[in-house]
């Protein structure tokens, strides 16, 4: 049973459109506004960069576009995503016979070879399934197909994140709120400062190390993310605590699935099979695929937000068309060149500008629509950020770097409010004695609603 309903589609945040006018786009600099800080590295945006005229007609432009490909979905479709799930069933199997198999072989130069190419296979699988298939089938990218398991309301990943829980932080909180401070929660995790809008805090001084230890448990951040939200969302709501136990219930279920399989489950039965040496094989296979596809997700994801130019917001613009909202998502968002494979291996988040314009859209599409929507941005004088993979890590690096470090103005905020003998201390729930006190507040939290 799901915990909320699926929500497909993200949406402008304002409920109401502003209706699409056929005004002509402004002609008089003074009729558009500006981003105030258009030249920086890493650029703030409190203003809608486009009037309401313009946002209207780009809104038309961007609309056909998508409804064009749309109209054209048919078997082609549903055989990719197909193959894409057997490619992920197949690729599994393999690798897990190979691992099995590298803990019988003799030679020492076999058992290394065999156990590096299972484990290659096994990330390659997870990564597939993580990305092409999962991220985008829970979007509702192939909802449309009716299928009996490749739909936005049952399907799971292979991650220790429930796909109700991701949905609502991500399908509906970061999609429709993208780059706001303080709406999306997505900016930083609640771990890393990566814009000036966020306080500098002596905590601040570890980003580099912070980002680190999110990367490699890069699944485990996911899957307590929504946690970490609802607490705060539904603070005021007389079901908070049926809330919170319930999706704190389905979080703890769903890691106990997934560590018992990868590393009780089958190492177990590797062990009872083969014996004690394929049992390790599999079980150092399973935790290095693992890290392995965290590493590339965070990248993908991280390179697709935090680049130099990816745009942050101030607060969400109470007249917020679609035009206005799909400008928030273009300027939000960076894209990643690379070959098709490449492309495959990022779920297509490699042109993540499309998929925040078009987030149900089946991701296969972006890269032929791609074109047409750098045209587009052209032809409004909007930034589409796009660079080599090499170029949009060495940049998100160097942005979470400079928000380590406080300017004079932030340190000065800093030592003032410190020395501020009115500030309130949150009241967080805690799991009494024993090792519950070394764990993150989060998982305090979850551990606390769940029992």
């Amino acid at each position: 049973m799901r915990l909320l309903p699926p929500i497909d589609t993200a949406h402008s945040a304002v409920p109401i459109l502003t209706p699409v006018s056929d005004a002509p786009l402004a002609k008089n600099d003074s009729e558009q506004p500006t981003l105030s800080s258009q030249q920086n590295r890493y650029p703030t945006v409190a203003h809608a960069p486009l009037t309401k005229a313009q946002s209207d007609v780009l809104a038309v432009e961007l609309n056909a576009l998508y409804k064009g490909v749309m109209d054209s979905l048919g078997s082609d479709d549903a055989k990719y995503i197909q193959r894409i799930y057997a490619t992920v069933v197949y690729s599994e199997l393999v690798a897990r016979g190979l691992l099995a198999a590298a803990g019988r072989l003799s030679s020492r130069r076999s058992q290394i070879g065999t156990w590096l190419l299972g484990t290659s296979m096994l990330s390659f699988s997870k990564i597939l399934n993580n990305m092409e298939l999962g991220h985008n089938v829970m979007h509702g990218q192939y909802d449309w197909m009716q299928h009996p398991h490749l739909n936005s309301q049952k399907f799971d990943w292979d991650i220790v994140c429930p796909a109700p829980l991701w949905q609502h932080s991500h399908n509906y909180l970061h999609h429709t709120f993208t780059n706001i401070v303080g709406r999306d929660h997505d900016v930083g995790y609640h771990l890393i400062r990566v814009t000036d809008e966020q306080p500098w805090t002596p905590e601040d001084r570890y980003n580099m190390f912070s980002t680190a230890v999110l990367a490699f448990g890069f699944e485990w951040a996911v899957a307590f993310h929504d946690i970490q939200i609802s607490v705060d969302e539904y603070a005021d709501s007389p079901d908070l605590h049926k809330i919170m136990q319930q999706k704190s219930r389905a979080l703890f279920a769903k890691i106990g699935r997934q560590v018992g399989k990868d590393y009780i489950a089958l190492p177990a039965i590797v062990a009872m099979t083969l014996g004690r040496r394929s049992a390790l094989s599999t079980l150092s296979g399973n935790m290095t695929a693992n890290t392995v596809r965290n590493l590339w997700t965070w990248a993908v994801i991280f390179c697709g937000h935090f680049t130099e130019q990816a745009h942050i917001y101030t607060h969400l613009d109470a007249d917020e068309s679609k035009g206005d909202w799909y400008v928030r998502q273009i300027l939000g968002s960076s894209n990643i060149k690379g070959n098709k494979w490449f492309h495959i291996l990022t779920g297509n988040l490699s042109h993540q500008i499309e998929h925040h314009i078009f987030p149900d859209m089946p991701a296969s599409h972006y890269a032929s629509i791609a074109p047409q929507v750098k045209a587009i941005c052209h032809k409004y004088n909007l930034t589409y950020n796009t660079g080599r993979f090499s170029t949009q890590l060495r940049q998100v690096i160097g942005r979470i770097h400079h928000f380590s470090k406080p300017s004079e103005q932030e340190w000065y905020a800093y030592n003032e409010s410190m020395s501020d003998t009115s500030i309130e201390h949150e009241t967080k729930p805690a799991v009494k004695g024993g090792l519950g006190r070394f764990l993150p507040p989060v998982v305090r939290q979850a551990l606390s609603y769940a029992w």
